[in-house]
């Protein structure tokens, strides 16, 4: 039940036992000034049952000790204990010096009830606004964009492992709700196999390959016979949800022999979006470089280049490109009245269709171009070939004309290919193309004008200016990973991973502005000479 929090007051409250101890520029004495006239109980009332059940803990206290969580980067346990022991977290959150405010499962229960009714990020835009409000944050300020790695909370399991995981949740779900199913298949199966302690066991990974492929044929034909016995149930989702995860384990990571026997399939032949781990369905493998592998998500940063406070954050799994969901990480601050004139980023976020989705909402992508193969470095770039998008025309430099070969729908590219006589004849061939066939491809994708737009202007001295503003990013992603926690995932699941964003971007701009604060006050020096 909602219950707004009681504020009063008592003879063993911590302002007037604690406020000597707390110094002027303490943290936790500007946190506790400016932060808690912001999160107020009605922002969650939502959240609760007007008149029904317990007092709920009061969901402002909760939302400013998850604050406090992300700044000291406590798990739950410990900022439990934070708050029943650390006078300076018992200032911050006004609380009795005797209080024990909360169970640390009433912060799971919290982050919960957060993501059930879409308010994850309810704490984060009200810290947002205020700083908008205050004019800390211009509308129109020029931001800057990158992205970093983060972590899966999760152990990375050998294709035997998640075959077995996948067995293990069918037959968790037949034991609850369908006892006969159940009783017949382990009868068939050894059911041992898939206790949660056996599934768990890494020793196969360890296995030489011969005799790892046949743990592989056994459990392979394990799973194939609970998905047999399980064909005919209908009205259980929760099942229909793991039979799924199963048969797509199965498909991703093994084919059958023309035994019917299972075997792993090679790297190049598994997907792209392979699953990665059933228990957390979202993470994927991911790279940063050609040397910095990972296995969880990308968390997308912006950034205003004033007083560089966190304008947006959002996660991403960790196998998309950079730049995915850049547009919308920009786009999305239209809800706190933000439009910045240009974002400054690097090559990842250079791609023609970010750009022009940009430009039509008036904000311009400054990004090097990227070149994504030695194919097309040191050859006459596109820009010097004259397009006509009605006509669909391509000339060259030397005014052939091409024509067209393909187009990739996916892409949504246009491929021209010049004719190999005019090519080869060509005084410029050297310069125009590495190509063994001797003649000239190009591609013009729908973006292609901004593309060539970007070209000119990255020729000139605004652009080399302007990124040399670009830096001063990776900064800020150091605070978030090196102080705050962000390095890791602390849950499983991209609604979840999010929060941890949104609450981790919350505390360092609040940390920001309490600096910001504090350079424009004179605080007297203490005196510990006693007078």
């Amino acid at each position: 039940m909602f219950k707004p929090r009681d504020k009063q007051a008592s003879f063993i409250d911590t302002d007037d036992i604690c406020d000597k101890l707390i110094l002027a520029d303490s943290f936790y004495r500007k946190f506790r000034e400016i932060v808690s006239p912001l999160i107020k109980d009605e922002h969650f009332e939502s959240m609760y049952t007007p008149d029904n059940g317990r007092p709920a803990i009061p969901p402002s206290l909760l939302a400013m000790a998850t604050i406090l969580q992300f700044y000291r980067n406590l798990s739950d346990r410990e900022m439990e204990r934070a708050c029943m022991y650390d006078i300076e977290i018992k200032y911050a959150l006004n609380l009795k010096i005797d209080d024990r405010p909360f169970d640390h499962s009433s912060l799971g229960d919290f982050r919960k009830r957060l993501l059930e009714h879409g308010k994850e990020k309810e704490v984060f835009d009200k810290i947002l606004n205020k700083l908008v409000d205050s004019d800390l944050i211009k509308r129109n300020e020029i931001q800057r964009i990158d992205a970093t790695h983060i972590i899966a909370d999760i152990a990375i399991p050998t294709v035997i492992t998640l075959v077995k995981k996948g067995v293990y949740e069918i037959l968790k779900s037949l034991k609850k709700r369908h006892r006969d199913v159940y009783e017949a298949l382990i009868s068939q199966i050894e059911v041992s196999e898939y206790a949660k302690d056996a599934v768990n066991n890494s020793d196969a990974g360890r296995l030489d390959r011969e005799k790892r492929q046949r743990r592989l044929v056994k459990v392979a034909g394990d799973a194939y016979t609970a998905l047999k016995y399980v064909r005919d149930i209908t009205g259980d989702d929760i099942l229909k949800r793991r039979v799924d995860l199963l048969r797509r384990i199965l498909c991703e990571q093994t084919e059958l022999d023309k035994n019917g026997e299972a075997y792993e399939k090679e790297s190049a032949d598994k997907p792209k979006d392979i699953l990665v781990s059933p228990i957390d369905e979202d993470a994927r493998y991911g790279a940063k470089s050609q040397t910095k592998k990972f296995t969880g998500y990308k968390a997308t940063v912006t950034e205003e280049i004033t007083n560089r406070f966190i304008t947006n954050i959002a996660a991403i799994s960790g196998n998309q490109p950079d730049g995915r969901n850049a547009v919308g990480t920009i786009i999305e601050q239209d809800k706190q009245g933000l439009k910045p004139a240009k974002v400054i980023g690097d090559s990842a976020y250079s791609d023609g269709a970010y750009r022009k989705a940009l430009q039509q909402e008036d904000i311009q992508m400054v990004a090097p171009q990227r070149i994504k193969n030695d194919t097309s470095k040191g050859v006459y770039p596109k820009s010097m070939f004259t397009y006509n998008r009605e006509k669909q025309k391509l000339i060259c430099p030397e005014g052939v004309e091409g024509s067209i070969a393909y187009y990739d729908r996916q892409k949504k590219i246009t491929t021209f290919h010049f004719p190999m006589t005019s090519c080869k004849e060509c005084p410029s061939r050297v310069y125009c193309t590495k190509a063994k066939e001797g003649r000239r491809t190009v591609g013009i994708s729908e973006a292609q004008e901004s593309l060539f737009e970007a070209e000119r202007y990255n020729q000139g001295e605004e652009f080399k200016a302007y990124m040399k503003l670009r830096p001063p990013i990776e900064g800020k992603l150091s605070e978030l990973v090196r102080y705050h926690g962000l390095r890791r995932a602390r849950y499983r699941g991209l609604p979840k991973v999010n929060l941890q964003c949104y609450f981790t971007a919350a505390a360092v701009n609040i940390k920001r502005w309490i600096k910001i604060v504090l350079e424009r006050i004179q605080v007297p020096p203490l005196n510990l000479v006693p007078t």
